[in-house]
């Protein structure tokens, strides 16, 4: 026995050691993962994964000075969930003993409050800072994220009864009927009063532990309940309507529908703090979506330093976005920022900017150096600087440079902006378009000289391949205008010897086709045939109507516009086609097909979106002529809760004229536009109800808009087609023959019966009577 435990005893170090070289292996492999993330962050510091394995790899190392280090830096680079965040200062709560610890995790608290609208993380904060703080720094903390998180209606009433249960707990320490006790309350009454003024789920559960509070006082009180009384009635009110979109969004998971309920629920608010925790709890769900980031954006633009860290947030969420960096740059232009950093966030951006990016914020920021300086060589140089970058995009070059070329004219160096355009012109796609010549010839034209122009026309119809004819027209045009009879004839000549001109057609007339015979037949069916070959190759409704749940129809367009055009619009399109006249001019109207009748929904969902600076009009195809239904139909009969407002200056939009009537509740506005997208300066404003509707009637006509006085009056169309009286007399179309007799007056035989005082109308011969005649009798 003693040899076997003699025998034992090693084979037990062996396990200990074993188990401590496999601990020893661990610990490697982590370390090594560890340095090889370091290398991945120190190559891409915007590698978000990274950063988060990075900070767990270290706590499970037990370093913690790598893991707040790494920390730092995951914050430096990207906002901190809510998750992550009480991870991190959990961590550092349990090694806070000293001052200067605490202060450090009040201040990470602080840190993690500009990241995201978290009730959570405002409660924690408030129970930390209960034990390690005073009563007032408590009361400070709270309050500050009762401003921030109070009004959040799903969640904010645990905030409120984390501050009611501090202010109850201290109510009931202190003596009864004190002066003390009387002043803590009045507190707890105001805390209850405030709480019961907010619209919150589950409110009834706190007005049912106010009413025994007030059961419980002594009877001869002097709380004021009217004041909680009405604040709750009004709020519970309130939370009715906000109550469906809080269901949709426990109950919606799909990103983009979710979206949509923020912004109906937004749209449907007029408290301007609710609207910004809307916002907050919106873009804490959907951090990576640009749009409601945008939308968030454009609301506090009108909200001064607001506007700045709601662009910072978004910056910090998506670097890679660069219409957030345009509105960025915007925001800074807006709050009157100095030079020096709306330069420095226009570096940032770029920098941050893919290689394919770019050509939107070097425009945004070549917009603010054009307003904001009135030195012509800084600005030029900037403008240098852009085409540089961008010389690898052949679109944002072509941009940059026209705008650039533009700005040289109007200055007056027409010299360099020729110099410009001639660099556009050697890109052979922008040489064969014509809409590319105009736009130079357009330039010419306002700040040339008329030779140049005439060389500039001339040497575009030698050129554009897509549509000379164009070219043609626009400089007949101009000689029209500004040239002598023998700049016209020369322009025609030049026009029929290089574009292709149909002759007229001309119609035989029935002598000479009866002259023809056999040989005229024989050419019109040779016609016919030519004529229906024609129509197969270039009928749009051959091409494309082959199905057309699959088709939609787009009219509107502008007269540039060709299927390479479209196809910019429509990428997912598998056939475009642009209607063509004889002449070969677009008809402003056709066709684009897609493999899907998904595709075909999204399209639909496009309608009046503007093309060119005109909005085009996006239907469904419905080739039989009876299945077409009228765009549109108005009603003709009063509408009492609508309001038709006319008289509006050109510049407001739907949001502007929201703004003019919202405090009587506006349902939707109509703003009536001219086909090219321009206001015609009348609206339809649509109210809940017939008072609401009187009441904006009565207080908004006659009102002062700008320089525009403004003529409201309650909706009453007149009837599409006014009653016209029938005319009681006989009536003669214009195109009509009169109806007069070819007998001569000596065959006619006037009747003899003038009974009544009315003689009979004119009777004609017979052929008797004729016959009798000729015969004498």
């Amino acid at each position: 026995m003693e040899e076997q435990e003699e025998h034992n005893e090693p084979m037990e170090v062996n396990s200990d050691s074993d188990s401590s070289s496999s601990d020893d292996e661990a610990e490697q492999a982590l370390i090594s993962k560890a340095e090889d993330l370091e290398r991945q962050i120190s190559d891409n510091k915007y590698l978000y994964n990274a950063h988060e394995e990075l900070v767990n790899l270290y706590r499970q190392l037990g370093d913690l000075a790598s893991m707040r280090l790494a920390y730092e830096r995951f914050h430096e680079y990207f906002p901190l969930t809510p998750e992550i965040w009480l991870a991190w200062i959990n961590d550092e709560k349990r090694l806070a003993n000293s001052e200067s610890e605490v202060k450090y995790v009040f201040s990470l608290f602080e840190k993690a409050m500009e990241d995201y609208v978290s009730v959570t993380l405002w409660i924690e904060y408030a129970q930390y800072s209960i034990g390690a703080s005073n009563l007032d720094t408590t009361r400070q903390i709270l309050e500050k994220g009762l401003t921030a998180a109070g009004l959040h209606t799903a969640e904010g009433s645990l905030l409120w009864d984390t501050l009611k249960e501090l202010e109850l707990a201290h109510l009931s320490i202190a003596q009864e009927d004190t002066d003390e006790w009387k002043e803590q309350l009045s507190r707890v009454v105001e805390v209850f009063r405030r709480q019961l003024s907010v619209p919150l789920v589950n409110m009834e559960k706190t007005y049912a532990e106010w009413k025994t509070l007030v059961e419980q006082l002594p009877k001869d009180h002097t709380i004021n309940t009217e004041a909680v009384e009405w604040g709750y009635k009004k709020a519970l009110k309130a939370l009715q309507s906000y109550a469906p979109f809080e269901e949709k969004l426990l109950l919606t998971e799909d990103e983009t529908e979710v979206l949509q309920v923020y912004k109906d629920y937004i749209k449907s608010l007029s408290d301007p703090s609710t609207i910004l925790c809307v916002y907050e709890r919106a873009v804490a769900k959907m951090c990576l979506n640009i749009n409601i980031w945008l939308d968030y954006c454009l609301y506090t633009l009108k909200l001064g330093d607001t506007a700045a860290k709601v662009s910072s947030k978004a910056l910090r969420n998506c670097p890679w976005s660069e219409d957030l960096w345009v509105m960025r740059l915007r925001v800074l232009e807006h709050l009157e920022k100095e030079e020096k950093e709306v330069m420095a966030c226009f570096e940032q951006g770029i920098s941050n900017l893919g290689v394919n990016q770019g050509t939107e914020l070097w425009l945004a920021y070549l917009e603010y150096v054009y307003r904001n300086s009135t030195d012509k060589e800084k600005l030029y140089k900037t403008f240098d600087q852009a085409l540089n970058q961008l010389r690898y995009q052949d679109e944002g070059v072509a941009k940059i440079t026209k705008w650039y070329a533009r700005i040289l004219a109007k200055n007056g160096d027409m010299a360099g902006a020729r110099r410009l355009w001639k660099n556009i012109l050697k890109n052979p796609q922008n040489k064969s378009a014509a809409n590319v010549w105009l736009e130079y010839a357009n330039l010419e034209r306002q700040y040339g000289e008329p030779t140049q122009l005439r060389n500039l026309f001339q040497r575009a119809l030698t050129s554009c391949t897509d549509w000379p004819q164009y070219v043609a027209e626009e400089w007949l045009m101009f000689e029209r205008e500004c040239g002598k009879l023998s700049d016209v004839m020369k322009c025609i000549e030049k026009r029929n010897e290089l574009v292709k001109v149909e002759p007229p057609q001309v119609q035989t007339t029935s002598e000479e086709a009866s002259q023809k015979g056999t040989k005229r037949k024989s050419n019109e069916e040779t016609a016919t045939d030519s004529k229906k070959q024609k129509t197969e190759q270039t009928s749009p409704k051959k091409k494309i109507l082959k199905d057309p749940t699959r088709t939609v129809f787009v009219s509107n367009l502008h007269t540039s516009v060709n299927e390479k055009r479209l196809k910019k619009m429509f990428p997912n399109s598998v056939n475009i086609e642009v209607v063509m006249d004889r002449k070969g001019k677009s008809r402003c109207y056709g066709y684009v097909q897609f493999n899907m009748e998904e595709e075909v929904m999204t399209a639909l969902a496009r309608d009046r979106e503007p093309l060119d600076g005109r909005p085009i009009f996006i239907s469904n195809c419905k080739p039989d002529r009876t299945e077409r239904k009228a765009g549109f139909k108005y009603s003709v009969e009063t509408e009492d809760n609508k309001l038709f407002v006319k008289g509006l200056p050109f510049d407001k939009t739907e949001d502007d004229i929201k703004e003019i009537f919202k405090s009587w509740g506006v349902k939707e506005v109509r703003l009536v536009r001219r086909r090219n997208g321009q206001s015609k300066g009348l609206a339809y404003v649509e109210f809940n109800d017939e008072n609401s509707a009187k009441k904006a009637k009565n207080k908004t006509d006659q009102m002062k808009i700008g320089e525009n006085t403004i003529t409201v009056a309650i909706s009453a169309p007149p009837p599409k087609t006014p009653n016209v009286p029938k005319p009681t007399g006989p009536v003669r179309h214009a195109r009509s023959k009169l109806q007069m007799p070819l007998i001569p007056r000596a065959l006619q035989v006037k009747s003899s019966d003038t009974s009544n005082g009315e003689a009979k109308p004119v009777q004609s011969k017979s052929n008797e009577d004729f016959r009798n005649m000729l015969l004498n009798k």
